[in-house]
């Protein structure tokens, strides 16, 4: 999610209830921004305290007011989806769930856990003040994290996250821990951890070539793929298949706010952008100017192994962090 930039107070909203009474939020107008997604937008509750004891925030996620006069029914089903998904789901690296609050509008909102940014913030800023790629160890940690995540949904949620990419990375304070947020599309997993792909959404720039393909079944290598690609945009900075690498590439494609191709841009006849969609599901490389330390070999050697064509030839999450935890065991 982008962070929008200006100045936005906090509001300390007095005498709100406990989990047990319904949790009353002020107008959405009256909060601050944290950023935005498709058709939702994020907001910080700063909880007053409680019998002298601090509390701490929330995020709010709800439906933004353009997809509720819409009357988006997608939108509103996948919080309520979310929101079934995030009660069940306890590790922590996994962004926890608070609340789900409905309002007179008949649209529900989530209270989660509140951490300081997300992946995709950070590596935006970085690239837009030219700090160049993350230091090793701190990519390592968010590998890390993020592997445990996966792992446990694979193999004990039964569940594919189905939307793997930076802006669904949470992370809280200096790397001390990352989190995967954003279940609205996530898709069951059955005994051989396959799902239909007719039910995946994702995100085009991060998806999987059998998902591209609109093969039948996929499997938990959909998300080893797209984790592939957040290794990725560690060292590029960018979105993937979005770095000017030839004179083909057009700085005015649009992309909106869920990160896809803009509806308004005329595929037939922009062949930059032609050239950008032929090249989802596919390993991006990585830019020629790089000179990586060694360090910097484990993150390298995960990033081509994740991004295999062939879903099988991907490790699985366990492998990885079997892995990272025999080559990097300092994180």
């Amino acid at each position: 999610m982008e962070t929008p930039r200006g100045k936005l107070r906090n509001l300390h909203v007095e005498n709100l209830q406990n989990m047990s009474t319904p949790v009353r939020l002020p107008p959405s107008k009256m909060l601050k921004t944290l950023g935005y997604g498709t058709g939702v937008q994020v907001y910080l509750l700063d909880r007053s305290p409680r019998l002298g004891q601090p509390r701490s925030p929330w995020a709010i996620k709800s439906i933004t007011k353009r997809s509720l006069a819409q009357k988006d029914q997608n939108i509103s089903e996948r919080i309520i989806h979310e929101a079934d998904i995030l009660r069940k789901l306890k590790h922590p690296n996994i962004v926890g769930f608070r609340a789900e609050i409905p309002s007179e509008e008949g649209a529900h909102s989530l209270a989660l856990e509140m951490c300081n940014t997300s992946l995709g913030s950070i590596l935006e800023e970085r690239f837009d003040e030219e700090l160049g790629r993350l230091d090793s160890d701190k990519i390592l940690k968010m590998m890390l994290d993020v592997t445990k995540g996966l792992d446990y949904l694979h193999t004990e949620a039964k569940l594919l996250h189905g939307d793997i990419k930076s802006f669904n990375v949470l992370v809280k304070g200096e790397f001390e821990i990352c989190k995967l947020c954003d279940f609205g599309v996530s898709l069951p997993l059955d005994e051989n951890n396959e799902a239909k792909s007719s039910g995946y959404v994702g995100t085009s720039l991060w998806s999987a070539p059998e998902v591209i393909d609109c093969q039948d079944t996929i499997d938990s290598k959909a998300d080893i793929f797209s984790f592939g690609l957040v290794i990725y945009e560690t060292l590029a900075l960018v979105p993937p298949h979005t770095l000017p690498l030839d004179d083909g590439y057009d700085a005015s494609i649009e992309m909106n706010s869920s990160l896809e191709l803009s509806e308004t841009d005329d595929k037939e006849n922009n062949p930059a952008l032609s050239n950008m969609e032929s090249a989802f599901g596919t390993r991006p490389p990585l830019p020629q100017a790089f000179e990586l330390t060694e360090d910097y070999n484990t993150i390298v050697e995960l990033y081509y192994l994740c991004t295999n064509a062939l879903s099988e030839d991907r490790p699985s999450a366990r492998t990885i962090l079997e892995c990272l935890e025999n080559n990097a065991p300092s994180v």
